[in-house]
């Protein structure tokens, strides 16, 4: 919404002066840039006061659904706290470096080389997963199936865990691969549980990745072999990312483009790429966009920009918005069609189309920022706390 420029009395500007000096004082402000207004208007966020205190040794992480809760991960365990204070769940374990990971309401918390991964929704603990190798990668979709691989003495274990009769394995996946060279490095389910994709790295003579898609369940692969629909060979090109989207396309990430795949009953389908001419600092894969930042520029590639530039694409590959942040981007989430794009101590946020919403300036380390409720309400993380903010207005 546009705002008319208007002349500050003394008065007010010593009001705005004492509000920045509160801020300054708590660290903990944030200004906003409103577009379309010439005369630059700066308005404030307000602390509620609801936030979380933790060490600096406490390895915090954050996941945000885009809703009015939010999970906190730590040493100690995971919190699910409302945005209004209230603390809706807990459960305590004992880790040294926590990873938690999410997808919509769901998330997984586990640590690289641990052999216990819990997935965990907003209202419970689903399940626990005992794992018989460490683990190297994990993931989990919005409906609670959980994807491991493991590392062994004599190769890998992919496997899936199944929430709706997660401690059977007998109604999960389990697939060994003893081959010395090759290397799976991403694993992911369709979110109604029919289909896997799986990412390798073959470097047997050249340097190819293959993509794999086949049946959760063998019972439904009709005598194919491990439930195999179909398989693709990338020369010379390494996936590092696979994921189902909640529409139920595959968006594969490679190191020289971006590809969306339909999956269906005995097929694949490559739907569209995006080719990429500089190395992304940063990507992420929203709820209905995905969204990179470019980094150094592919050599001899005469389509390339300068590092710094935000590209937001939807899950039909059509580009819907770019913005130049002029400067290598250290932060990147997404929330309700809108992009956080952080560099240093400076977040803007970009709606799909490209436009900038707002620009947020700290005076302190921070460590991450989300949206919650809104693109209004953010969650503030720094060194030794996270605060809940919300703009005024």
């Amino acid at each position: 919404m546009e705002e008319k420029s208007e002349r500050l009395s003394p008065a007010k500007k010593m009001l705005i002066a004492s509000l920045l000096l509160i801020g300054a004082a708590l660290v903990q402000h944030l200004v906003f840039d409103l577009v379309g207004v010439e005369a630059r208007q700066d308005l404030i966020m307000t602390d509620t006061g609801i936030g979380i205190d933790f060490g600096f040794d406490m390895q915090p992480s954050f996941h945000s659904p885009g809703a009015r809760h939010f999970f906190f991960a730590a040493r100690d365990g995971v919190q699910v706290l409302n945005s209004t204070g209230e603390l809706r769940g807990l459960h305590s374990f004992d880790m040294n470096q926590p990873k938690m990971v999410g997808s919509g309401d769901m998330v997984a918390v586990g640590e690289s080389g641990g052999q216990t991964v819990y997935v965990l929704n907003s209202n419970r603990l689903m399940y626990t997963a005992s794992l018989q190798h460490p683990a190297l990668y994990f993931t989990v979709n919005r409906t609670g199936f959980l994807s491991v691989i493991m590392k062994t003495d004599t190769g890998y274990i992919l496997q899936v865990f199944n929430p709706n009769n997660a401690y059977d394995p007998r109604y999960g996946l389990r697939a060994p691969l003893n081959d010395v060279n090759v290397f799976p490095f991403s694993i992911d389910v369709s979110d109604c549980g029919t289909y896997v994709a799986k990412a390798f790295l073959d470097v047997d003579t050249f340097l190819t990745s293959r993509l794999k898609f086949s049946y959760f369940r063998r019972a439904e692969s009709r005598g194919m072999p491990e439930g195999l629909i179909a398989s693709n060979s990338f020369p010379d090109e390494f996936i590092y990312r696979v994921r189902f989207t909640a529409c139920g396309r595959l968006i594969v990430v490679t190191d020289k483009r971006i590809m969306g795949f339909s999956v269906g009953d005995s097929s694949r389908e490559l739907l569209w790429e995006v080719p990429l001419h500089n190395r992304p600092d940063l990507l992420h894969l929203g709820e209905r966009h995905f969204a990179f930042v470019t980094g150094d520029a592919f050599l001899n590639d005469s389509e390339a920009s300068s590092p710094g530039v935000l590209h937001i694409y939807d899950f039909n590959g059509n580009q819907t918005g770019s913005y130049d942040i002029g400067r290598r981007a250290t932060h990147l989430s997404m929330a309700h069609g809108t992009v956080l794009v952080g560099a240093g101590r400076t977040f803007i946020a970009v709606n799909s189309h490209g436009t900038r919403l707002w620009t947020y300036s700290a005076m302190m380390d921070v460590r991450e920022m989300i949206f919650l409720d809104n693109t209004d309400t953010v969650l503030l993380s720094g060194g030794t706390g996270a605060s809940v903010m919300r703009r005024l207005r």
